[in-house]
């Protein structure tokens, strides 16, 4: 009988998930903490960050393997 609400409560969580990376697909870059830059380490110099590219946000990953499945799910039909 426990195992029944385990698995509800997982099915809950991974579709509450999906639902939020369709919502919300970006992030706040972590290296960057969503600033999109950085101060030199002598802290006199901003300088754009490298991973997001002075964005701020990063994809998901959850929106990152919905687009994959959605780019093979097109290129079969």
């Amino acid at each position: 009988m426990p195992w029944g609400w385990l698995l509800g409560a997982l099915l809950l969580a991974a579709v509450g998930y999906v639902a939020s990376c369709a919502w919300w697909p970006f992030a706040a870059c972590r290296r960057c903490e969503g600033r999109g830059k950085f101060k030199r380490k002598d802290g006199k110099v901003w300088r754009p960050c490298r991973r997001c590219k002075g964005s701020g946000a990063r994809l998901r990953w959850g929106r990152k393997v919905w687009n994959r499945f959605a780019k093979v799910r097109s290129a079969a039909k």
